[in-house]
């Protein structure tokens, strides 16, 4: 099990490495799409979401082996459940806000609510992980401690 944390810490360490690279990438690509093809858009935001759930996949794998209680198994889930719904709206509010404008704006709102709350549905679930778990670390403390 150590092996495996191990592994997958490597495997955050160097995905973090090339983000300012990534970024800056994203950020050249999001202005030429926007200065060119506005549908250019929707593929890039499709590659976020698809990149954020792949993240969310990459944090609820190395918590769960850290994990000593099922309700707190059950909480990172939830976690883990939160992060594709946000990824799916990002994605779906792109595509229909390019292609459709009155259901983009109604699909966006949706967005900026599940936005807006995204703080207090984290402070719940870590609020949660912590009484079912106190022992147990965050994600960033995992991967600085096995660094």
């Amino acid at each position: 099990m150590k092996y495996s944390i191990q592994k997958e810490v490597q495997s955050i360490k160097r995905i973090q490495r090339f983000g300012g690279a990534v970024l800056g990438t994203y950020i050249l690509l999001m202005i030429i799409a926007l200065l060119f093809e506005k549908m250019l858009l929707i593929p890039l935001m499709w590659t976020v979401a698809v990149f954020l759930t792949f993240m969310g996949h990459k944090q609820y794998r190395l918590l769960r082996h850290v994990s000593t209680h099922p309700k707190s198994l059950q909480w990172l889930k939830v976690e883990y459940a939160d992060t594709w719904i946000s990824a799916l709206l990002m994605g779906t509010f792109m595509t229909a806000l390019l292609t459709m404008e009155s259901l983009g704006i109604v699909i966006g709102f949706l967005f900026g609510i599940w936005g807006l709350t995204a703080n207090h549905r984290k402070r719940f679930i870590e609020r949660q992980l912590k009484k079912h778990d106190p022992h147990a670390p965050t994600y960033e403390e995992l991967i600085e401690r096995m660094s």
